[in-house]
């Protein structure tokens, strides 16, 4: 296989030192953001079958063209991105399934560095948490609970990190977090957080290890293992891994020279059994490395000299095993995306023309369901830009679901063409009592085929949080498979019906297969049918 491009935004669409940020909240979506050379953060969105569409996320002057910019997508139905505002503010902008855009100043004009990184992780569907570079070379956290307001705390001192620096965040585990910034001398600075303890840390690497313009990846390929990836002060690049039970080793993946010292680098895990990254020659190219568990560490030229800005960031995103995508932004302004489908080849394309990034800022990109994607930037005028593509050989089923008792949540299922689907599930315990529940989901074909999917869990009351714990209200899942059954009922599944409903007791021992079979029962008589077809348990 071999790589190919395309160029997604033109020249001139990105500031030439644009950070990028990307997410895949489904398999068939992924979204992207970037900063313009006027300010704005733009972005762009694609969901399988359909082209990239953009989109302004916040006007000219919002954001600092030298900033940082991160997205995460906490459960398949939401989106924030967070970015360095123009005035040092640190702003958010969020959006949940059904409803606009919206967004408020997560921290205040001159909190943090104009020139410094910021970084989002969600360790559980209900939290997420920011790390920025403050104005004064601290360390700044976020933090959201459901339910309750964001709150923060200076996680390192002034004059901790470097304030041109990167800064990275990875959970591999729903209890814990781990953060790597690069340090005010050059070394790598790593604060790690176990649930029930204090946040603690340790110099990962030495003074003068890291360029203090350049960027940092984490990744975390399987719960017990860690990797680092930064640019070393003499333009290699260096990687820090560390398996559970053992201490932290590293070695120089890429020699000296091989970087640009104020370039990005992005990191992706498709699969456990391996590891891909991005980064900036110092020529401008694009460079991959690649590993596959039980080889060497391989790599080669993804995009050639003068393709990529040097102070560009890059994003990456695998929103399927079998797929990667990876942006950034060229030397004209333009944002560029380069993909790869397992079986194919390499290819790309302009996402935005030339001058709708600015060079010197970032981008973000999220993949939140397997249909879509989506990117967002600043624009040179300090505007925040979008661009969003859909799959339109896809079919999105949703509904919300409730009962007499005090849980609710939701259903989403999506089918596509080739065989591929996703179940997710969300519900929520408003009450005092602990609750099992079963979510059960039908889709029926105009032929009487019926497709069901079924998901049984647990929700936590008031009472597993006393006397003074926390319950766990939210249980959320999502389960993706194949099945030729779709393919061949395409048509039907474009033109299908769907129903879905909660039962939820303080015992499931009962009731479990005749919620399942009730529910067949009532989207077959409400299409006026007297037996569905065929029925294919998709997920149970």
């Amino acid at each position: 296989m071999s790589w190919n491009q395309f160029t997604l935004s033109s020249a001139g669409s990105a500031s030439v030192s644009s950070r990028v940020a990307a997410v895949s909240r489904i398999p068939g979506s992924m979204e992207l953001w970037w900063v313009a050379q006027d300010g704005s953060v733009q972005g762009a969105y694609w969901y399988d079958g359909s082209p990239w569409r953009r989109y302004e996320l916040a006007p000219a002057g919002s954001a600092s063209v030298n900033g940082g910019i991160a997205a995460v997508s906490r459960i398949p139905g939401s989106m924030e991105v967070f970015f360095v505002g123009a005035n040092g503010s640190v702003q958010d902008r969020y959006w949940y399934e059904g409803g606009a855009w919206q967004g408020f100043e997560l921290s205040g004009p001159g909190s943090a560095a104009p020139t410094g990184g910021i970084a989002a992780v969600s360790r559980i569907p209900g939290s997420m948490e920011v790390f920025f570079v403050g104005a004064n070379g601290s360390v700044q956290d976020r933090y959201w609970y459901e339910g309750a307001a964001w709150q923060g705390f200076e996680l390192s001192g002034p004059g901790s990190a470097a304030p041109t620096g990167g800064i990275a965040a990875v959970s591999r585990i729903p209890g814990s977090m781990e953060v790597f910034f690069v340090g005010a001398n050059g070394s790598v600075q790593d604060r790690y957080w176990y649930e029930g303890a204090a946040w603690q840390g340790f110099e990962l690497s030495g003074p003068g290890s890291a360029a203090p313009t350049g960027g940092i990846a984490a990744v975390s390929r399987i719960p017990g293992s860690m990797e680092v990836f930064f640019v070393g002060a003499n333009g290699s690049v260096q990687d820090r891994y560390w398996y559970e039970g053992a201490a932290w080793q590293g070695f120089e993946l890429s020699g000296p020279g091989s970087a640009a010292p104020t370039g990005g680098i992005a990191a992706v895990s498709r699969i456990p059994g391996s590891m891909e990254v991005f980064f900036v020659g110092p020529n401008g190219s694009v460079q991959d490395r690649y590993w596959y568990e039980g080889g060497a560490w391989q790599g080669f030229e993804l995009a050639p000299a003068g393709s990529a800005s040097t102070h560009t960031g890059v994003a990456a995103v695998s929103r399927i095993p079998g797929s990667m995508e990876v942006f950034f932004v060229g030397p004209n302004g333009s944002v560029q995306d380069r993909y790869w489908y397992e079986g194919g080849a390499w290819q790309g394309f302009e996402l935005a023309p030339a001058g709708s990034a600015s060079i010197t800022s970032g981008v973000a990109a999220v993949s939140r369901i397997p249909g879509s994607m989506e990117l967002w930037f600043v624009g040179g005028d300090a505007s925040v830009r979008d661009h969003f593509w859909y799959d339109t050989s896809s079919k999105n089923f949703d509904q919300d679901v409730t009962t007499d008792i005090a849980v609710g949540g939701s259903a989403h299922v999506v089918m596509r063409q080739d065989g591929f689907y996703s179940f997710t599930t969300h519900a929520h315990d408003s009450g005092f009592d602990n609750i099992d529940y079963t979510i059960s989901a039908a889709v029926m074909t105009p032929d009487g085929t019926v497709f069901t999917f079924q998901r049984s869990g647990h929700t936590e009351g008031t009472v597993a949080g006393l006397p003074f714990g926390t319950p766990d209200r939210n249980d959320d899942f999502t389960f993706v498979g194949n099945n030729p059954q779709i393919t061949a009922k395409w048509d039907g599944i474009l033109n299908g019906t769907f129903k879905a409903t909660l039962d939820g007791t303080d015992t499931l021992a009962a009731g479990v297969t005749g919620a399942l079979g009730d529910l067949v029962k009532a989207i077959v008589s409400a299409a006026g049918k007297a037996a569905a077809e065929a029925v294919i348990k998709l997920v149970a």
